[in-house]
């Protein structure tokens, strides 16, 4: 056999809990299954241990989990790239030519993928208010991935670029008229993960290329967001001005009435203890009392933990309410209800609740197709008048595809 061909294209997602680096081809003309190689380390992970964060990696088809690591290493760039290179076999070590990183926030002045400087890491730094538990970790990752490979040009992709549709009515909050010139104003992110899943959704039904081809995206992992699309173009989501808004998530408590920030204000909370409050210890963690892990909190619900059973049951119901407001904005049927993400691809019981309350659509799953889904399928019944289609994320390979008029 002759070497495999030459790999030289990273991308890296650093997240609040989670840092991914994953290799590919920069000459690979199509969609690949699977990148080169993926390494992880996850901060959160069970089967880690207390304090630990777990690292796997996946090449060539094969799946192995690394040795953990200290939870608070202060470079994971570093250490993860170690790890996966001593793991890796010789021939799938090639180094990077190109990086490029995903960053949730770029604002009003990103709306494509561009190459890393000082005034976009200046840009970037300005919207790290609005993004404090991810844009801190995406900076982290550019910086400590400049300082790895400094002599090779580095790229950033930005979530809130897919959402430069939407329209006036959607993006605009009802607040003073004054909000609007100092930039205040619905974004919405993961849009990296939405262009994706929309563009395959498209190819499943047979509609690629079709502008008028409605769907509603469910990305469902730490973050939680959905998003209204009509041939591909983002027209409503539900984050917002920061990724804090909307449904409930892991840790995170969605939309709330603004009138309890008030009242803890007002009860002597400061700001930034309010911030961590919303962020870190809300959703279905602040919940239950546990990890907000639904690998964690759907067993103990089932044991009958009655604080499990309730964040479980608040995160379907804002998920369904979710999905209610983005049909709204469709004002028709969508060709499919996508599922995405940790959450979507691998909890067959989130989509069947999630479903359930639309069966009035004509919406309806298969237990058994929907019990046994591998990415990328579609787990609806023959008759439904809706598809219901899990899809694999793939963040790190639209992130290759968006930067290609770049590379080029």
């Amino acid at each position: 056999m002759g070497r495999r061909p030459a790999v030289n294209v990273l991308t890296v997602n650093a997240g609040s809990g989670s840092l991914k680096l994953s290799m590919f081809d920069a000459e690979t003309s199509a969609d690949p299954a699977a990148p080169a190689w993926q390494a992880k380390l996850v901060t959160t992970d069970p089967e880690a241990g207390e304090g630990m964060a777990g690292l796997s990696l996946d090449y060539g088809g094969r799946k192995h989990r690394l040795d953990p690591l200290s939870a608070d290493t202060p470079d994971r760039f570093e250490a993860l790239w170690r790890a996966a290179q001593e793991a890796l076999p010789e021939d799938f070590r090639d180094e990077p030519k190109v990086v490029i990183h995903r960053v949730v926030h770029g604002g009003d002045r990103f709306d494509a993928a561009v190459r890393i400087d000082d005034s976009v890491l200046q840009e970037i730094e300005r919207w790290s208010r609005f993004a404090p538990l991810h844009q801190a970790a995406n900076r982290a990752g550019i910086d400590a991935a400049r300082r790895g490979f400094p002599e090779i040009p580095h790229f950033a992709v930005f979530d809130t670029a897919f959402h430069r549709t939407l329209p006036a009515a959607a993006f605009t909050y009802a607040g003073p008229r004054s909000w609007r010139s100092r930039g205040i104003r619905r974004f919405g992110f993961h849009g990296i993960s939405f262009r994706a899943a929309s563009t395959r959704a498209a190819e499943m039904l047979g509609r690629a290329g079709d502008p008028s081809l409605p769907l509603i995206l469910c990305h469902l992992g730490g973050g939680c967001s959905l998003c209204a699309t009509v041939g591909g173009r983002s027209i409503d989501t539900t984050m917002g001005l920061t990724p804090l808004d909307g449904i409930a998530m892991s840790t995170r408590s969605g939309a709330i009435d603004p009138a309890i920030l008030i009242h803890l204000m007002r009860q002597g909370m400061r700001a930034d203890e309010i911030e961590t409050l919303l962020n870190r210890h809300s959703g279905l963690s602040g919940l239950s009392g546990l990890p907000g892990d639904t690998r964690r909190i759907r067993p103990a619900a089932g044991d009958g933990d009655p604080d499990a059973r309730l964040a479980l049951d608040v995160f379907i119901h804002r998920l369904r309410a979710g999905i209610g407001s983005m049909l709204a904005s469709l004002g028709t049927l969508p060709g499919a209800l996508v599922f995405t993400d940790t959450i979507g691809e691998t909890e067959p019981t989130v989509r069947t609740a999630a479903c359930e309350a639309f069966a009035f659509l004509g919406l309806t799953l298969d237990p058994a197709l929907n019990g046994n889904a591998v990415p990328d399928c579609d787990v609806a019944t023959a008759d439904s008048r809706v598809r219901a289609l899990v899809i694999h994320s793939r963040e790190a390979w639209q992130m290759v595809k968006e930067c290609r008029p770049l590379l080029s």
